[in-house]
């Protein structure tokens, strides 16, 4: 709040020099040519461009200057940390006690369900065959939860929420050499399960999707990590023990919010209570774009990506003279 209090007068005495400046350069700029004319009425945006010829330009002092990001914005990435191919080995010991957990639950499954269809229809199934037959549907079904357990308490929530029907799978294609468990750590902080992530180098880099937090955090690093699948061809650059470069990739919102533009405070000129800068059109158009959805800053006006992008050229030198030629200049209907 402090900040933006401290801009708003240096920005209202900009403008206001800047449009003494203009009706001065009127008469500098006289004998030059002004190409479009434009109203003038003071305008939110303007609807025609403002042209001016060479001659003109540089009698009127312009001077132009290409919009970047704002320090520490990303624009693409958001993130950075490094990632491990995880060992397998105790996975296919788990998968293996899925397997045969599922089939000893299955089948004793099936033997309590005919024991006390014969206890029900008083046959040759006593009662103490049903219990026994029970206890050992019981221990069985407790015997497969513990192996699907173990998937998340010794790798993480984030392997273990792909269900136990998967790890037997997922195993066997580790097995082959198509599919890697990665562990991921950001000295940033973890990013949520679902965020996309870049692993790896050049042509053999992956994009991936984070699965979910590892069961542990890292000794040395003293970050948290998560996970993600690697599957295919690709895989064979992770092997175990190596560590890649990991990028985290924002999401859209994030590079919304993140990718802002740092407006130079003498390219801001004040119109009816709004802030607005003269963007450079192809040749030597100017037209004036509001920044009303920025905010204050240090160094400038931070305003957010969308009508102005970076790499955008606007008057930094010149801008109040731009206004007073805007204001001054014949409309249309005249």
């Amino acid at each position: 709040m402090t900040a933006v209090k401290a801009a708003v007068p240096a920005l209202v005495a900009a403008a206001l020099i800047g449009a003494a400046v203009g009706a001065f350069a009127l008469h500098m700029v006289s004998s030059a040519t002004l190409v479009t004319p434009v109203t003038t009425a003071a305008r939110p945006e303007a609807a025609d461009p403002l042209d001016l010829d060479a001659k003109a330009r540089a009698a009127a002092g312009i001077g132009v200057a290409p919009l970047a990001l704002a320090a520490g914005a990303v624009a693409q990435g958001q993130g950075t940390g490094i990632a491990r191919a995880l060992d397998l080995s105790p996975l296919a010991v788990i998968a293996a006690e899925i397997t045969a957990a599922t089939a000893a639950r299955q089948t004793s499954g099936r033997e309590l369900a005919r024991l006390e269809s014969l206890a029900g229809q008083d046959q040759s199934a006593s009662r103490r065959e049903v219990e026994a037959a029970r206890a050992q549907a019981v221990a069985d079904r407790a015997r497969l939860t513990l192996a699907c357990q173990r998937v998340g308490l010794e790798y993480g929530a984030g392997l273990g929420q792909l269900g136990c029907r998967s790890i037997p799978a997922l195993a066997a294609k580790a097995a082959s050499g198509d599919l890697v468990l990665l562990r991921i750590d950001m000295p940033d902080g973890p990013p949520p399960a679902g965020t996309s992530v870049t692993v790896g180098e050049g042509a053999q880099a992956a994009r991936l999707t984070v699965l979910g937090p590892a069961s542990s955090g890292d000794a040395q690093l003293q970050t948290a990590g998560v996970l993600a699948l690697w599957q295919g061809s690709g895989v064979r650059v992770a092997s175990v023990g190596r560590a890649l470069p990991a990028v985290r990739l924002a999401s859209g919102r994030e590079r919304a919010r993140s990718a802002e533009l740092l407006v130079p405070r003498s390219a801001i000129v004040r119109v009816d209570g709004g802030l607005f800068v003269y963007r450079a059109k192809p040749g030597q158009g100017f037209e004036r774009m509001s920044i009303a959805a920025g905010h204050a800053a240090d160094a400038g006006w931070l305003v957010p990506t969308g009508a102005l992008h970076a790499g955008d050229n606007v008057a930094v030198q010149g801008a109040g003279t731009l206004l007073g030629l805007e204001h001054a200049a014949p409309s249309a209907a005249d």
